[in-house]
């Protein structure tokens, strides 16, 4: 116990593990006709959505910001008691927000609220404490993610139109927080990995990953402009032409961080693909405006793709860097980054039309195997203590 909850990376990444493995494989089941479809949320879409978003994403931010907070500010770790309440609270509305009976709603909205509220309350402690004035971005972002799910769970009760953006807000907050910490860090650790892997001159890249510049600067501004007007259901013109500038200025960011050289490790290149997804995603959505492609495909480009793949790849990073093991991937590890990409891939697919049942069954299978692979390379990892030889390179 006092190992297990003297990090949040170790309680929050097994919950995020295990959820997965639970959660998309019986809502696919559901999905196809073999399970009761969950509607304590109004419709069984909405409840998926939730989960996806403050259920399993939830756990992996508040995993990764608590971990990573406190290497920002030099303060110790946030552990012990505030930590099992945090997880305490985030168990308890997964639990309730699956069951059929409406009398569990109201505890279930009380337990998930109280977690973000919770997690935002732990973070501000120590990053104003701190006074570390270029985390407060990721304090708005923690700030406004309890928000947007209050407002989504008042509009679904007064089943209020204006539920869907609240939702739709919930899912571009993480996606702006996907974008602001992958920014900061891939960038980095590709430039130590190539530094490290490529000590010799001659194969050095003609130029490493460069720091934050104004490319970096547009291209979050561009991404925010696209997710307001999308929440906001900006014409179909306007966000086709914003969505296409957004993605390709992405696509020009990410080619600078030097990906191409990091394919003798998956810890780092995983990085690279899982933000890949953010620019097709926004491409996907673009096109989807002019009914070029179906909307959900850039929805699941940015949920199964950009925020899975990149939760996997941190917590993977986070887990070894924090127990002190040597920064380098497993094969099994590997092939949890191949079988959630692929499933990643069949789920968008799966949103065209044609042979929509098979694929989403063959994206769950994936999504199942990929997070046991992960599950059974790291659940021991997070439930032992620290090896006693260093890492090889420095993690989040």
């Amino acid at each position: 116990m006092t190992v297990l909850f003297s990090y949040a990376f170790r309680p929050f990444f097994i919950l995020v593990t295990l959820y997965a493995i639970i959660v998309v494989p019986l809502w696919a089941a559901a999905w196809l006709g073999h399970l009761p479809m969950p509607d304590v949320l109004g419709t069984p879409s909405w409840w998926h959505a939730h989960e996806m978003i403050y259920g399993f994403a939830g756990a992996a931010i508040g995993g990764f910001a608590l971990t990573a907070v406190a290497t920002w500010t030099k303060r110790p770790p946030v552990s012990g008691a505030p930590l099992i309440v945090l997880s305490a609270l985030w168990v308890l509305a997964r639990i309730c927000f699956a069951s059929s009976e409406p009398t569990m709603l109201l505890p279930a909205c009380t337990a998930d609220l109280g977690y973000g509220a919770l997690l935002f309350a732990l973070m501000s402690r120590e990053v104003i404490s701190a006074r570390s004035q270029r985390n407060y971005k990721v304090l708005l972002i923690l700030g406004l993610l309890p928000i947007s799910n209050a407002l989504f769970l008042v509009g679904v009760a007064r089943n209020a139109s204006w539920a869907r953006s609240a939702l739709l807000a919930g899912l571009w907050l993480v996606v702006l927080l996907v974008n602001l910490i992958g920014g900061r860090i891939i960038p980095g650790f590709t430039r130590n990995w190539i530094n490290h892997r490529l000590g010799d001159r001659k194969h050095l890249p003609a130029r490493l990953p460069p720091p934050f510049e104004r490319i970096d600067l547009l291209a979050s501004w561009l991404m925010l402009g696209f997710a307001i007007s999308y929440v906001a259901g900006a014409p179909a013109r306007w966000l086709a032409i914003l969505g296409l500038l957004t993605s390709i200025v992405m696509f020009v960011r990410l080619t600078r961080w030097q990906g191409v050289y990091t394919g003798d490790e998956p810890l780092v290149w995983v990085l690279h693909l899982g933000f890949a997804w953010l620019p097709l995603g926004v491409l996907m959505l673009a096109a989807g405006s002019l009914d070029l492609l179906p909307p959900s495909a850039g929805i699941h480009a940015l949920t199964s793709g950009a925020i899975t793949t990149v939760i996997v790849a941190v917590a993977s990073r986070a887990a070894l860097g924090h127990t002190n093991r040597a920064l380098e991937s497993h094969p099994v590890l590997t092939a949890s980054f191949a079988l959630i990409t692929l499933a990643a891939v069949l789920r968008v697919a799966a949103t065209f039309g044609p042979s929509a049942r098979v694929l989403l069954a063959l994206s769950a299978t994936a999504w199942l195997l990929g997070f046991a692979c992960f599950g059974w390379r790291y659940l021991p990892i997070l439930t032992q203590p620290k090896v006693v030889r260093p890492g090889s390179l420095p993690t989040v």
